[in-house]
């Protein structure tokens, strides 16, 4: 028996291969009706047709999703690189236009008065409650001396009182230890414009004769009578007046025009000649 079907073995084969050569010759033609063995055939894979397509493009569609989220992903990242160099760019920008503000509010300022002026910018402050210092970047090697007066566009500042070769500490008029001679800019009544309430951020402003008259509203500006500073400087605002001493006396309290929270950079008064 096997040695019969081992005869047949070749003729088998060959009648195999000429019935599946028939069969994709004759299915491959462009036929408008199909046999019925084919149709079942085809009614018997569509199931499985149905299924791999649905589950091929189940997986196809997945992966365009993680494509695509990754290539979102790698654009927020990039966009939100963008946004902190812009925002650093801008924080640049800002500052350079406020300093350039500054500097060119100090210019017109220096070509209004008739003195020498150096600028210089805050470098550091004073930790001490008891005392009101800054420090600022420019010293002896810049012709800076201690006893020159500090002023911006806005009024006065304070006083150099010890310099190194590179910087020099400024004391504030606000300081306990600071005094100033002004005058009322209405009247031209001396006073005497001291320092000592640091906390409120304001002056004293104490009469030097019995005819003094101030009030709420007057200007203070510097009476020229002191070595330091240059005549009318703006000092500050009277924003009240106590009196001292059953009427006889009294004190006025002066707002400073200068906003000494934000000084960044100031203007030392230099010998004439020198800036």
């Amino acid at each position: 028996m096997l040695d019969r079907l081992l005869r047949w073995k070749v003729p088998l084969i060959i009648l195999l291969v000429l019935i599946l050569v028939g069969t994709i010759h004759y299915t491959s033609v462009p036929r408008r009706e199909i046999s019925k063995l084919e149709g079942l055939w085809r009614d018997m894979l569509s199931p499985f047709q149905w299924t791999v397509s649905k589950v091929g493009g189940f997986f196809q569609n997945q992966v365009a999703e993680i494509n695509r989220w990754r290539g979102l992903k790698e654009r927020n990242d990039e966009l939100e690189e963008r946004v902190v160099q812009l925002e650093a760019e801008v924080f640049t920008l800002r500052n350079y236009r406020r300093e350039n503000e500054w500097l060119r509010e100090a210019l017109d300022f220096r070509d209004e008065g008739n003195h020498a002026l150096l600028v210089a910018e805050v470098i550091g402050r004073s930790p001490s409650n008891w005392e009101s210092t800054i420090v600022v970047n420019k010293g002896q090697s810049h012709g800076v001396v201690s006893g020159m007066a500090v002023v911006t566009n806005a009024g006065i500042v304070g006083t150099v009182i010890n310099s190194s070769s590179y910087t020099s500490t400024v004391l504030l008029i606000v300081d306990a230890q600071s005094a100033t001679g002004g005058l009322v800019q209405s009247s031209g009544d001396l006073v005497l414009v001291e320092g000592g309430q640091m906390d409120q951020g304001t002056l004293l402003a104490r009469p030097l004769s019995r005819d003094t008259s101030v009030e709420v509203g007057d200007v203070i500006v510097t009476s020229g009578l002191s070595r330091i500073y240059p005549k009318n400087l703006p000092i500050g605002e009277v924003v009240a007046v106590e009196s001292r001493q059953y009427d006889l006396s009294f004190a006025a309290v002066v707002q400073p025009f200068v906003d000494f929270t934000r000084l960044e950079y100031v203007l030392i008064v230099m010998p004439q000649g020198e800036s």
